[in-house]
């Protein structure tokens, strides 16, 4: 294996590493801070963990805007915590193939960029086009 691969390869393993290592810290705390205060964004611990999706108390994850995400986590807000450690997990695939297209950029290796920059296009419009684009029909 030459230097950039194994440059790039470290990249990875430590980028993964990293959003891993931070996503369960926020996903553990905010669990923590549900269970230490009762609940979050204003529902129960019941309504919280409640399977019955009839309902209009139980939260659903078009209930926690990201526009809302700061000032959640400014207050200390469980739910908040819980999904700043989900994204952070949403976009570790875009960080590793960020720096793949930049390592295959710096490389000359024009048709892995190609097919990275096809890859990291088909992500950003499944998470920002499709996924609001269901819940508006749900």
């Amino acid at each position: 294996m030459d230097k950039n691969n194994e440059d790039l390869t470290r990249v990875i393993s430590i980028t993964l590493r990293a959003a891993v290592i931070i996503s369960m810290f926020f996903i553990v705390a905010g669990a923590a801070l549900i269970m230490i205060k009762g609940g979050g964004d204003g529902h129960t611990i019941s309504e919280i963990s409640s399977y019955n999706y009839n309902s209009n108390t139980t939260l659903r994850s078009n209930l926690v805007p990201l526009s809302n995400l700061p000032a959640g986590i400014f207050h200390l807000d469980g739910i908040y915590f819980i999904a700043l450690g989900l994204w952070v997990l949403i976009f570790t695939p875009v960080i590793v193939l960020i720096s793949a297209v930049v390592d295959f950029v710096v490389s000359k290796n024009y048709l892995y960029v190609l097919l990275s920059a096809i890859v990291l296009t088909n992500l950003v419009v499944a998470i920002f086009y499709i996924g609001p684009y269901l819940h508006l029909t749900s």
